[in-house]
């Protein structure tokens, strides 16, 4: 069966009465607050536009679909941002910039074919993505960055042919919105390990804003007031906006002459790292659980009795937790070298509960017994 989720919120000013009753014509079934619509749908389609209404109405849009679509869009004031660098990260049919009379609109929209997920009604995944917006207004682009790692991951066309966008700082320290981004894409997390070396550690500092202020000159200074008093936009993000374009050293990007590298080198380093991980995984886990087995090593004796306790409870639980230990045993064993000795204890233990068919049978498939 088919399902669709819609999500809207508002987050630079609450929906009047009247547009309220707007978005309340959409749908008899939506569920509506001054700051939020949700719309689902099993059978029937949304009837608006749904990137028009984000226009008129919101600041933040999700929409996700069963078949393996996932998009997330943001309203921003024009002024705002930083149209030239949002279009770095644009990936045809996925990832789009759309400017209209007071807005842009970043449009990512990840439709996987073959893909397919569970959705719940509740979810609470936009009010988990929606501080990417306002990191975007303060010049973090790395939401679109792993945005485009993901578009171009699943596109047809030639990965070579897919030469990466500036790389932004700290993609190597993701934070728990943008670690929710890489969880509700299923964002490869070696690609981003890979990617993530060309990015620069920068610290968070403050802003001069008030600097900034006093060099502005009074014709300056009167039109923004201006712009205060007369626009129910958030006036805060399109002055700062405006105090960076105006003082702030340009970011520290990558440039288009520097040598950049393709996504089909990224995929390639990923699938290096990849093994590397599950190598250090691996060993890791090893190390570990020779580590445990040690542990036991004066508990072998007393780990014999436990497993006659659960042996005689006849239980099928019982039987189970009793060969867990016959396993650590035979692991140990192999350790100490005394494989001999445990296969003689597990021929008697056979020998003794050679009614228990239940026990028998697990035994037997833990391949607790050398043929």
């Amino acid at each position: 069966m088919q399902y669709q989720y819609y999500e809207f919120q508002a987050i630079d000013r609450p929906l009047t009465p009247t547009e309220q009753n707007d978005v309340r014509s959409l749908s008899s079934q939506v569920r509506l607050t001054a700051t939020q619509a949700i719309f689902t749908y099993s059978y029937g389609e949304f009837r608006g536009k749904p990137l028009s209404v984000l226009e008129k109405y919101f600041d933040a849009m999700l929409y996700m679909a069963n078949w393996g679509t996932h998009q997330l869009a943001f309203r921003f004031p024009k002024s705002a941002v930083n149209l030239a660098v949002l279009e770095l990260y644009c990936v045809k049919r996925f990832i789009e910039v759309i400017v209209v009379e007071k807005y842009v609109i970043l449009n990512i929209n990840i439709n996987e074919e073959e893909g397919s997920l569970w959705i719940e009604d509740d979810n609470d995944w936009l009010s988990l993505l929606i501080p990417l917006r306002q990191s975007i207004l303060q010049e973090d682009y790395r939401v679109l960055y792993l945005a485009w790692l993901q578009a171009v991951d699943i596109s047809h066309a030639s990965k070579n042919d897919f030469q990466e966008p500036p790389v932004p700082p700290n993609l190597q320290n993701l934070n728990a919105p943008l670690q929710a981004f890489v969880e509700w894409l299923e964002i490869d997390p070696d690609l981003i390990t890979i990617a993530a070396q060309e990015s620069q550690t920068e610290e968070s500092h403050q802003e001069p804003f008030e600097d900034w202020i006093k060099a502005l000159s009074e014709q300056e200074k009167t039109a923004m007031l201006l712009e205060v008093v007369t626009s129910d936009l958030t006036i805060a993000s399109q002055f700062q906006a405006r105090l960076r374009q105006r003082f702030s050293q340009p970011p520290k990007h990558r440039t288009g002459s520097e040598q950049r590298r393709s996504y089909g080198t990224l995929q390639a380093l990923a699938d290096t790292e990849r093994l590397a991980r599950k190598a250090r995984e691996e060993e890791a886990a090893t190390r570990e659980r020779r580590q445990y087995l040690e542990s036991l090593k004066q508990e072998q004796e007393q780990i014999w009795k436990t497993i006659d306790s659960l042996i005689a409870r006849k239980k099928p639980q019982s039987y189970d937790e009793a060969v867990q230990h016959l396993i650590n045993l035979r692991d140990l064993a192999r350790l100490e070298g005394n494989v001999v000795e445990f296969q003689r204890k597990i021929q008697q233990l056979q020998a003794t509960y050679s009614k228990c068919s239940g026990l028998l049978r697990r035994i037997e498939a833990a391949n607790l017994l050398d043929s």
